[in-house]
């Protein structure tokens, strides 16, 4: 039954369905079809009654015949009659085959094309949101997403029950076409367009349509259906251009989407010019080929295209992980080759860092060697661990100085080089016989030899041991005498006492002593006479129970006044 208001149908009397709702009191509900039609069964085939009450919508602007009609036909017929009321009575057998049959799967197959479109959409989306630098995968998501919302639009079409002028079918269709004119001008414009200003306009627009068919579906429609028109030829246009181009992109996207437009271009032309009868009659029974072969053609055509970018984005990444890997063998090769060459200096760094620590230390035992011969090793020692030494006090030492006679006047006779020989020679003697008691030589002053005993190490037997240094040094100088004929003559003076020993200033530093000590043995020295070795009273307490002296009585001495002084003459026998 087809209708366009409200009806019951009775059954020998009895309502066996309805459409829609009859009330006269302005509650009726209006319907122009029902999604499945009334099963009729009768018991037996006498006389039957079958009545249909019928009410005609009120105050609505419904162009519609009052009086229906009844039409038994045994095949199903395209509904030519008016808008108004049209039954139809037919064999189940054949409304099942001719019939539901037919609507089953178109009902399949727009339920299945509405599901993949509506997955394609979904996945590109994503892809999108991971990527969103590949902007056409945005614009395929809305493409793929318009031919869902479409086919949903058909498979409504195809179950609608509300009367067509109350229906919002209208919205959804601006909707969907407006969506799909945005993606494809999006996607197009996306990949060979090359004005963005265009670009922009063109985006707007369908946005635009969306927002007024709130207020005027009229001229929503007008603006919806021009947009998708020009985006068609555009798409067109820039299409041929691309592959005008040789872009490899246009050819695998345009085959698939200039095949569409072809299609639809005939399907338009056909029913400008009336064909469109023929056209159905030469496909047959491909039509329904036909128009699934236009509905997949340009999202196939892009589908391939992703696929071949995809690929050869794979390749790419195939390529760059070849070098990758080639670059990274190189890099351990050359990082081998590196630690082989670091191992190799390596050894040549130690081995020089050997030889340099060897010479090193040479060199540091001969500064040390050096520095002891200039100070004392605990003093040599202080200053090497604080950088400074500190003056120290002794209460009891021996100092021992010795002056050559008539030096000036033989150095005028020999020359300087000679007599610069002659102290070389006499002072290298000395120093091994300061070496052999345990005496400290403190410093030469011309012709002039101190040297001191008791410091920096303590020896209770200073006194004794310094005259013993002196007698050698009379030996030594007695037998060059002896050897050379005319050598040097020498006077020696030794006093005993406390006195202060350290290091003055930072530069060219070295080691003295100082005290009253020091001057007393400088004036022994001054006092005495040439081949002797004089001493002070202080010293002669100390050592003479050890030598044989000779006393000499109070001497004046410079700055000391008259002063007991002693030569030492030789040791006791039993000593």
């Amino acid at each position: 039954m087809k209708q366009m208001g409200a009806s019951e149908i009775y059954l020998n009397s009895h309502l066996i369905d309805s459409i829609g709702k009859i009330d006269t009191l302005g509650n009726a509900v209006f319907k122009s079809a029902k999604t499945n039609p009334t099963i009729l069964v009768l018991n037996d085939t006498l006389v039957n009654v079958l009545a249909i009450r019928y009410q005609v919508p009120i105050n609505e602007n419904i162009e519609h015949k009052d009086t229906g009609f009844i039409e038994v036909v045994n095949e199903s017929e395209d509904d030519k009659g008016d808008p108004g009321f049209r039954f139809f009575i037919q064999n189940t057998d054949t409304y099942l085959s001719n019939g539901l049959g037919p609507r089953v799967q178109a009902n399949y197959i727009v339920g299945i094309i509405m599901g993949v479109f509506f997955a394609l959409g979904f996945i590109h989306f994503l892809l999108f949101c991971f990527y969103p630098k590949v902007r056409y995968n945005f614009f395929f998501a809305i493409y793929n997403l318009s031919i869902s919302l479409i086919a949903y639009i058909v498979l409504r079409s195809l179950y609608k029950e509300d009367i067509p002028l109350t229906s919002n079918l209208e919205y959804w269709v601006i909707l969907g076409f407006s969506a799909f004119s945005f993606s494809l001008t999006g996607f197009v414009n996306t990949l060979f367009g090359r004005s963005k200003i265009r670009h922009i306009i063109l985006l707007f627009i369908p946005l635009i349509a969306v927002v007024i068919m709130f207020f005027n579906m009229e001229i929503a429609g007008w603006i919806s259906g021009l947009h998708l028109l020009f985006v068609i030829f555009e798409a067109f246009y820039l299409i041929i251009r691309a592959m005008f181009r040789k872009e490899k992109s246009a050819f695998i996207i345009g085959s698939g989407l200039l095949m569409f437009f072809l299609l639809t271009l005939i399907i338009w032309i056909g029913e400008l010019l009336g064909v469109q009868e023929e056209l159905e009659n030469l496909l047959g029974e491909d039509k329904f080929y036909f128009s699934l072969f236009l509905i997949i053609s340009f999202p196939i055509s892009i589908s391939a295209y992703l696929a071949w970018q995809y690929a050869a984005v794979n390749v790419s990444l195939q390529k760059q992980l070849t070098e990758v890997q080639r670059l990274s063998e190189l890099s351990v090769k050359q990082e081998q080759e590196k630690q082989q060459i670091l191992q190799d200096q390596n050894k040549v760094l130690e081995e020089q860092v050997t030889e340099r620590t060897a010479e090193l230390q040479l060199e540091k035992q001969k500064a040390d060697d050096l520095l002891l011969n200039i100070l004392p090793q605990e003093v040599a020692n202080e200053l090497k661990a604080m950088g400074t030494t500190k003056a120290q006090h002794y209460d009891e030492v021996t100092v021992i100085f010795t002056d050559f006679v008539n030096f000036t006047e033989n150095s005028e006779r020999w020359g300087a080089e000679t007599m610069l020989r002659e102290l070389n020679t006499y002072f290298t003697a000395f120093d091994h016989i300061m070496e052999k008691h345990g005496l400290e030589k403190i410093k030469t002053i011309g012709d002039a030899y101190l040297a001191v005993c008791g410091l920096p190490h303590q020896n209770p037997d200073h006194a004794r041991t310094t005259v013993l240094a002196a007698l050698d040094i009379l030996q030594h100088v007695h037998e060059r005498k002896l050897s050379e004929g005319d050598a040097l003559d020498i006077r020696i003076g030794i006093h005993s006492g406390p006195l202060i020993a350290g290091i003055v200033g930072v530069k060219k530093f070295a080691y003295d002593i100082w005290g009253d000590t020091v001057n007393t043995a400088a004036r022994m020295e001054q006092t005495s006479l040439p081949g002797r070795i004089n001493i002070s009273e202080d010293t002669y307490q100390l050592v003479k129970d050890y030598f044989i002296f000779e006393p000499r009585g109070r001497i004046r001495a410079k700055g000391k006044g008259d002063l007991n002084m002693y030569f030492v003459n030789a040791p006791l026998v039993n000593d």
